[in-house]
């Protein structure tokens, strides 16, 4: 595993540190408190914490600590003794302690030197003071600066927050609340959504971040890295378990990167990170803390903006496919206008209809559920899903000429395999309809991707994937059947042989449409339909009595062929 979770109410490992929630060892020493101790060891770690006071006359003190104590010992069970003295350092620093101060007593005569050098090389501030009073003169000012401080971490808490607050309420954004949580924690930091889309960042000081530098220009977290997290488990702590995680860093120098989901009621809407190669300060998690409510607030503000933009535009849409009238699409442009939907823009139109249903047979649920699974399928590709009654309508956005027709067939079927796998009783056609120049031509898109979905399935059965480009003769058909009476297109032999055949033999139209897709070769008809060459012959003699017509003639085989695909595009309009 490559990251640490940071669990909530848990001591960290980190030795406390200057913040605003208690006095440091170095002020105590210098505002007079401790006027009368000399530092023995462990200078560096004066920006240790003092959270509480403790007097200790115990050898085995870590049951007794919790982080950041000042222990004040007389040093009656140490003595002069080397070995009693490294045991309880060592309990104090594995502890967290913030330091120690040995009060002066008749008991010990002095601190080992093995004590002290360990003191200084664990940065432990191990103190000596004389005090003539009660120990409680000693405790009372030290308790007294550190609820001194305490108050004024609240305070500082308070304004942090109300700044925050009406930064929100004022509308200013992601990117102004970045900025001042950046110039309060002096860090690099930025703001993401679920996706880990950037949304906002800032940085410390003017020189160069490299990390920030690549998530800038990868405009978030990058892909690769995602499959690593989901590999090692940091998604999960992140998404699921809704935990803070900290990645280290990979080379010396860099930043590690703490992220903190931000949530709300449960749900997980975006998240806050910080890059910085210092630890962190309970100072610094304070603005953190107050960063991230305001975070959520602004975050809940922008998905409710973002889905009642979504939401008309989804209405926008629906209208536009089914826009059938001048007035209609009157209304329709300056809709789009006032969405901010350039009438330049281009979409092909994908249908996606379950098969074999009727209207009443499709619950809300499944329209629900086939939804969702094409919203989660094209999230990254800003298209738009409109609910049907048997299905659903993508309109699939066009930039810059991509995608183009072979990456549409590429997406169709990966949307077919997508849904068909989610359930063993589902099964779907699309239709896709041709590409057009504008806007205000997607209703006519709308309508060929209908028309091919409806032959597509007629002609090669459920599950067809059909471009209406790719249609053909029945195209021309279709073109026929809607601008004439689709009943004048009349072929007699062929109406006599279906009449028989739904009367009789069922065969024999079945027959028929093999041998002319065929091109009247019996051995590719015989083997279509899994049939004797005999069979086959027998059935062609009783084709050529009931419609009495030869079909060795080509212009015989023409009238068929187009009669049949005529019947299926009628049956397909009424």
């Amino acid at each position: 595993m490559n990251y640490s979770i940071i669990l909530p109410d848990t001591a960290s490992n980190e030795a406390p540190v200057q913040g605003g929630a208690g006095i440091s060892v170095e002020d105590a020493l210098g505002n007079g408190i401790l006027q009368q101790a000399t530092l023995l060891a462990g200078k560096a770690g004066c920006a240790r914490v003092v959270l509480s006071v403790l007097p200790v006359e115990v050898p085995d003190t870590s049951q007794w600590l919790k982080g950041g104590e000042l222990v004040l010992t007389t040093g009656y069970v140490l003595r002069d003794a080397v070995e009693p003295w490294l045991a309880f350092l060592k309990d104090l620093v594995t502890a967290n302690a913030a330091g120690l101060v040995v009060l002066a007593s008749p008991y010990i005569k002095m601190i080992p030197d093995q004590a002290i050098e360990y003191a200084e090389q664990q940065r432990f501030p191990l103190l000596v003071m004389a005090t003539a009073g009660p120990i409680v003169d000693v405790v009372r000012p030290l308790q007294e600066a550190i609820e001194a401080s305490r108050s004024g971490s609240v305070r500082e808490g308070l304004s942090l927050q109300r700044r925050l607050m009406q930064m929100v309420l004022d509308g200013t954004g992601l990117e102004a609340v970045a900025k001042f949580l950046g110039r309060h924690l002096n860090q690099t930091l930025l703001i993401e959504d679920k996706q880990f889309n950037l949304l906002a960042y800032a940085q410390a000081g003017s020189a160069t971040d490299p990390a920030l530098d690549e998530l800038i220009a990868n405009k978030g977290t990058p892909v690769t890295l995602m499959k690593k997290w989901e590999e090692d488990g940091t998604l999960k702590a992140l998404r699921k378990d809704k935990l803070p995680v900290t990645i280290p860093s990979e080379k010396a120098g860099h930043p590690s990167r703490t992220i903190y989901p931000v949530v709300v009621s449960g749900e997980v809407f975006g998240f806050f990170s910080v890059l910085t190669t210092a630890a962190m300060t309970d100072h610094d998690r304070l603005i953190i803390d107050n960063g991230i409510t305001a975070i959520a607030i602004e975050l809940l503000k922008q998905k409710g903006a973002t889905e009642s933009e979504q939401k008309m535009k989804r209405d926008f849409f629906r209208d536009l496919l089914i826009a059938n009238t001048a007035a209609m699409t009157e209304t329709l442009r300056r809709r789009a206008t006032y969405l901010g939907t350039p009438l330049t823009s281009q979409y092909w139109v994908i249908n996606v209809e379950f098969d074999d249903v009727k209207n009443d047979d499709i619950l809300p649920d499944d329209i629900n559920r086939l939804v969702g699974i094409l919203n989660s399928l094209l999230s990254f590709r800003q298209a738009v899903v409109v609910n049907q009654a048997q299905g659903a309508s993508i309109l699939y956005p066009v930039k810059e000429g991509q995608p183009t027709l072979d990456k549409i067939r590429h997406l169709a079927k990966a949307i077919h395999q997508k849904v068909t796998s989610a359930s063993p009783t589902w099964s779907v056609s699309i239709g896709v309809g041709q590409q057009y120049p504008d806007l205000m031509s997607v209703p006519k898109a709308y309508k060929e991707a209908q028309h091919a979905l409806k032959i597509g399935r007629s002609t090669n059965g459920p599950g067809a994937i059909t471009f209406f480009a790719e249609l053909g003769i029945y195209r021309m058909l279709l073109q026929f059947a809607q601008s004439q009476d689709p009943n004048e297109f009349f072929c007699e032999p062929l109406q006599r042989l279906i009449e028989y055949n739904q009367q009789t033999d069922k065969e024999l139209v079945k027959t028929i449409a093999a041998f002319l897709e065929c091109n009247g070769n019996l051995t590719e008809t015989s083997n279509k339909l899994f049939i004797h060459r005999n069979t086959l012959k027998y059935r062609l003699e009783r084709i050529r009595d009931i419609t009495q017509i030869d079909l060795d003639d080509s212009e015989n085989r023409l009238m068929l062929h187009l009669g049949l695909k005529m019947n299926q595009v009628i049956n397909y309009l009424t």
